[in-house]
């Protein structure tokens, strides 16, 4: 098959070829800062598809809005989960012939767009950076109709009902989630801490999941009752997690640190792939991927996940789905010894030690 007939197949890659920006393949960004965006006429600004892993079901947007210019108003079926990567501005919500509700927004500010909202971003004194990532892949295959996708006009009032204070900073604790809701965070690195995860947690309603690292917190974000929801994670300095595996679509942002992952399909080589703040990397579907720690702060990531994730806990690699029990995790103690090598090989050249625990690698045996 050729290119141009797969386009003709798939209705979202065909869209995107027609919108004249560059589209990024492969698996990894090394710095969202400075990935290579052209004039979109359609939005007014600069923008970049990033298609990696060549995952189908989302899809992540760099959209660079210049100092003082402003998006052209826009509404969507679809999804879409927003983080400033640089920069300050504003966007502008309503729908047609509504109350049109603004907040400002700075670097690291996490929201979500919610479906059929008209939609406008300003940027301030200098150029704003956002990385977006949107369901647009999964439902233009569904209705094959780009009109109904960008102009259909019905309202999702239980979404965004033009409240006053929807966008004001107030997460709650989302009970059977183990996360927390909310519309908006005004600095995801500041609002993502230890301390904060833990007073969430004593609050009830969630319990993070302790099972992947050593030294590790996590929570669940769900913005305006996506069902793209988010997951931040952050692990100590000398540690790292388990490697693990699950469906496609996971777009994970380093927020801080510095570090590795391998990443690679069961039975065939692994591929490494060094990051940094704002570094951004895809893991393909069912592969094995595995992150370390090898700076001598802790790293934390936002991941934004695929739609529709909520409903297929075991695809998307949450549960007792471990290396006995259902393939997609492998433990400490079943690892190649030569992946433990390579972390502490990396931390001596940053003159650091691994803190993993001596236990953790050590074989169980059943009782």
């Amino acid at each position: 098959m050729t290119a141009s007939e797969e386009w003709q197949l798939n209705p979202y890659l065909g869209w995107q070829r027609q919108q004249g920006i560059p589209i990024h393949t492969g698996f990894f960004v090394e710095d969202l800062r400075k990935v290579p965006v052209a004039y979109w006429k359609a939005r007014n600004a600069n923008g970049a598809f990033i298609n990696l892993s060549n995952a189908v079901v989302n899809d992540a947007v760099v959209l660079e809005i210049p100092r003082g210019e402003k998006t052209v108003p826009r509404r969507q079926l679809f999804d879409e989960s927003v983080m400033v990567v640089d920069g300050q501005g504003a966007t502008s919500m309503w729908y047609e012939d509504g109350r049109k509700r603004t907040f400002e927004w700075q670097t690291g500010s996490v929201f979500a767009v919610p479906p059929n909202v008209f939609h406008q971003h300003y940027a301030m004194d200098k150029p704003a950076r956002l990385i977006s990532c949107t369901s647009a892949p999964l439902y233009m295959q569904l209705f094959n109709n780009h009109d109904f996708i960008f102009n259909c006009d019905y309202k999702f009032l239980d979404r965004f009902a033009e409240e006053e204070d929807y966008f004001v900073e107030a997460p709650k604790v989302l009970r059977g989630f183990n996360g927390i809701e909310t519309n908006f965070i005004a600095d995801v690195r500041q609002w993502f801490t230890r301390e904060n995860v833990y007073a969430l947690e004593e609050q009830g309603g969630f319990k993070q999941s302790r099972d992947r690292a050593q030294d590790a917190y996590s929570m669940r974000v769900r913005f305006a009752k996506t069902m793209m929801f988010l997951h931040l994670s952050g692990w100590a300095t000398g540690t790292y997690k388990k490697a693990h595996r699950h469906g496609p679509g996971f777009n994970i942002v380093i927020l801080d640190g510095a570090g590795f992952s391998f990443m690679w399909e069961e039975g065939k080589k692994r591929e490494r792939f060094d990051w940094h703040e704002w570094s951004m990397f895809v893991p393909p579907a069912m592969w094995f991927h595995e992150h370390f720690n090898t700076s001598v702060e802790p790293v934390r990531f936002l991941a934004f996940h695929p739609p529709g994730m909520l409903a297929y806990p075991g695809w998307s690699g949450e549960g007792e789905h471990f290396i006995g029990k259902g393939l997609n995790q492998i433990e400490y103690e079943d690892e190649d010894p030569k992946i433990r090598h390579a972390f502490e090989t990396e931390l001596a050249k940053n003159g650091l030690k691994s803190k993993m625990r001596p236990e953790l690698y050590q074989k169980k045996t059943a009782i």
